[in-house]
Parts: structure tokens; sequence; C-alpha cells
């Protein structure tokens, strides 16, 4: 759907986007590494300690020509939101009960690879993003192409016909349509808020088709939100997007529940950013980023 892939961004149309002198662009020599980041990369992609902070800059150059999204350009990819998440416990116990996951706008995929890092069994693992560059450059980050044995696809979430397996179980073409509905988890982290409030009102209730309809299964993430909810522009993609608070976020719900038939369980959280994050997000922003925080997530099917 041209006018869905318009409003996230086309390369070929934001070229002048992948100036490095976007405040959002961070060099490499202001990285910081967390001491999870920091073991993830030493013990799950064997790489040395001395080596982790060039490879990571290495690869994030070259996914800054994909798309110069901001969290490449910050680093915020390094970011494993999913270990902080209130439901991480809950999360693990359904998925090493035999639970499917689906990481949606995976981008880097890096919370797919904290499950397994943790023990999840990586073939219940599933990704999905717009940019096939995005998930073929995941396996560079994380060296697991030969051994990570999730399926990834590249589609559009307006249009479920696009989605096609590019990494894992290639051999299925319909292997989407085939696990469609069958999803306990989905990861929804940095994505709706990608949209303006028609198209993310139609994205959120495909994420409903996506998921188990049973109860417990569950939506979670964390995106861009406001102390002050309401249409904001933003400079990426030169569009109008809702930035929600807990209150216009459980009512976003209320309209997809009663759209789709389901009944939900929203639990949401306005954090305050920290002082880097709101500098890399300051030039995506035309408005005042002084009211913006972390929306974190968790909506549970009743």
């Amino acid at each position: 759907m041209a006018d869905n892939r318009a409003a996230l961004g086309t390369p070929a149309a934001e070229a002048h986007d992948r100036s490095r002198s976007h405040a959002w662009y961070k060099p490499g020599e202001k990285l910081k590494l967390s001491p999870y980041t920091l073991e993830l990369f030493q013990n799950y992609s064997r790489i040395p300690a001395d080596q982790v902070a060039t490879h990571i800059i290495e690869v994030r150059e070259k996914a800054w020509e994909v798309y110069p999204y901001p969290c490449i350009g910050s680093f915020r990819f390094l970011d494993f939101a999913i270990t902080e998440s209130p439901i991480f416990t809950t999360a693990l116990t359904k998925l090493n009960s035999g639970g499917k996951y689906l990481d949606l706008g995976c981008c880097f995929a890096q919370d797919l690879r904290a499950l397994v890092h943790a023990g999840i069994p990586s073939e219940n693992l599933y990704g999905a993003d717009l940019q096939s560059g995005f998930i073929d450059l995941s396996h560079d980050l994380f060296k697991d192409g030969h051994t990570l044995k999730s399926t990834f696809f590249e589609g559009d979430i307006f249009d479920f016909s696009t989605f096609k397996p590019i990494r894992g179980e290639i051999s299925n073409p319909n292997l989407f349509q085939k696990i469609k509905g069958d999803i306990d988890i989905i990861s929804a982290r940095s994505f709706l808020h990608l949209f303006n409030p028609e198209q993310e009102f139609k994205a959120a209730c495909q994420i409903v088709a996506i998921l188990k309809d049973s109860p417990g299964s569950i939506i979670m993430g964390r995106q861009v939100g406001s102390f002050t909810p309401g249409m904001e522009s933003i400079s990426l993609g030169r569009r109008e997007v809702f930035r929600h608070d807990p209150q216009t976020w459980e009512e976003l719900w209320n309209r997809v529940g009663e759209a789709t038939d389901t009944k939900w369980n929203v639990q949401a959280k306005l954090l305050e950013l920290s002082p880097d994050v709101k500098d890399s997000i300051k030039a995506a922003e035309l408005a005042n980023i002084e009211t913006r925080g972390w929306l974190e997530f968790v909506i549970t099917r009743l």
C-alpha cells in the first residue's frame, strides 16, 4: 500500500535525512555500552570486549543508509527494553512453555536476541519489518546468521499478503498466514507512534488479528508519549502523529476493542526521558519536547 509506505518514510524519498548533522545522530565516540549490552555481545555474539564498540559502530553506519531513524542514529537499538518490562518474567514463563512471540517493526530485533540469551527457544520467536535491510544487518550485528532459528518477515502491517519469510523457515511462503492468530506475545515497541491517528487505529486492529484469540495473550511495548497528549508534527517523514498519555492510550484500545469485538486490560505508564534520549529526538519533533516521556504498556486480552 503506497500511502502507508509513504507514511513510514521510504529511503528514496528522504535521502537528505541521512545527513549526520541531525541532532539524533550520535558520533561513534559518544557510544556508551551498558554492562548488560557488553555482556550480551561478549557471550551471545562471541565478540571480544575490546572489539564490541567498533563492531556496533560499523553496523550502525550501514543501517543509517537503510533508513535514518532516530533509534539508529542515537544507538537506541542497544536498549534491550524487554528485560526491564514489568512482565519480563511472565513472558519468559509463557515462551518457555511453547508460546510464540512476534517482534513487530523489529528493526534489529534486539529484544528477540535478549529472549534467546535468556534461554527461550529461538524457533518460537518471529520478527517482522518493512525494511528487510535492517533484518539482514541484525544478523551481522549479533553474528547469529547461522545459529538463530527464528523466522523473519518483510511486510507491511496494512496488508498481510505482503508478509514473506526472508530468514528462517523461508521454504514456506505462506508461513505468516499459518501463524497469524497463533501469537501469544506481540512486541509493538516504537511502532504505533510512527503513524497518524487513522493509520494507528488500523494498525492496532491488524495487531489484534495476529494475536492469539484467547485470554492472556499480550501486546507489549514502549513508545514516545506525552504528559500533555495531542497532535504533533515530526520532521522525520514530515507527518502528523498523536502523542498519547495513559488515558488516551486506553481510549484508543477501547475503540480497537469495539471494532474487533475484543476486550482488553490496558496497563500503561509514562516514564521520564533521560537527558540523552531527549537530545536524540529533539530534531525529530517540531513541537516542544519537554513534555515527552516513554509510554510503557502491557495490553492483555480478557
